[in-house]
């Protein structure tokens, strides 16, 4: 599963529990409390705003492009059509996306993977307009559909790949058994129209604060796939009351990120990690879960002793 669209699957599955919540007799009854979403797809509007606006700011595309995509691409979709973009914005995403064939969009510092030249990681696509797949804009490229390199090594998708197509892997996962002729891969051209999804997950998520359901957002710093600037963007879009603005968070003695708590949501920057937290910021990332759970704010001091 593509990490960001747990921004859509998370929200739904929550909004599904706390609506059957609601007769407390029910034998399925879940004690549902809370919910984190990390690096999320929210808001089709501002992911895709601050994509651009994350590239500009991280010296990733030049002052042309992006003023290129500002001036001709709207992000609201008035200039969609059925035949797809705007011509002037088509070329100017194009510009955007070729960048991204040569670094890692979901970790912009790390190195790219050169062991294969088949790698789903550094292939060289040129980018072609589908049709249907949120978010409606840059799901037309091929490059948004590109996995992530995981963790420091960049060709571990790679080695993923090839064993889950051993045949006697699939055979001892039971995969595999109507002998479909294509090769397994993290992310299959095979379905790529999908016109269930929603636009935006803040309608639900507004509704989950006001029925008291606790909700924490991360996000690793250095993802170019859904920046922090995108999840900035779209939770201002909520309006919530700012109760403690952005303050620092520590791992032991060094900063692990910042935080801003709102009236019903809490947000969390990771510093220098990826689009998949946990991989490039394990010991951040393991103590943001565990402060969730005990619903304890992250150390905002130094801490001298202690495992984080």
């Amino acid at each position: 599963m593509v990490y960001h669209i747990l921004g859509h699957y998370v929200p739904q599955l929550s909004e599904l529990i706390y609506d059957n919540n609601r007769d407390p007799s029910k034998e399925d009854y879940i004690k549902f409390k809370g919910f984190m979403i990390g690096n999320a797809l929210l808001d089709d509007e501002t992911d895709q705003k601050g994509m651009v606006d994350y590239a500009w700011d991280h010296a990733v595309i030049s002052d042309g492009v992006y003023h290129n995509i500002t001036s001709n691409c709207d992000f609201k979709f008035a200039n969609l059509t059925d035949e797809g973009l705007s011509e002037e914005c088509n070329d100017a995403l194009k510009k955007y996306f070729d960048v991204y064939k040569i670094i890692d969009m979901y970790s912009l510092y790390t190195p790219a993977c050169f062991t294969n030249t088949n790698s789903t990681n550094t292939r060289r696509d040129t980018p072609k307009v589908v049709k249907g797949v949120a978010p409606h804009t840059f799901s037309k490229f091929n490059m948004w559909h590109q996995i992530p390199a995981s963790g420091y090594d960049p060709c571990a998708s790679d080695y993923t790949a090839a064993y889950l197509n051993r045949p006697e892997v699939q055979k001892a996962l039971h995969a595999n058994v109507t002998k479909i002729s294509y090769r397994w891969t993290h992310c299959s051209d095979q379905i790529n129209i999908w016109h269930g999804s929603p636009q935006s997950m803040l309608p639900i998520l507004k509704k989950l604060i006001a029925g008291g359901i606790r909700i924490w957002v991360f996000s690793g710093d250095t993802d170019g796939r859904i920046p922090v600037t995108s999840t900035r963007l779209t939770l201002r879009k909520l309006g919530l009351n700012i109760v403690q603005d952005w303050t620092p968070w520590y791992t032991s003695r060094q900063v692990g990120g910042w935080t801003i708590e709102f009236d019903g949501l809490t947000f969390v920057t990771v510093r220098g990690a990826g689009h998949q937290v946990p991989t490039f910021r394990p010991k951040q990332a393991l103590q943001l879960i565990k402060h969730f759970l005990i619903n304890k704010k992250l150390p905002e001091q130094p801490i001298k002793q202690g495992p984080f």
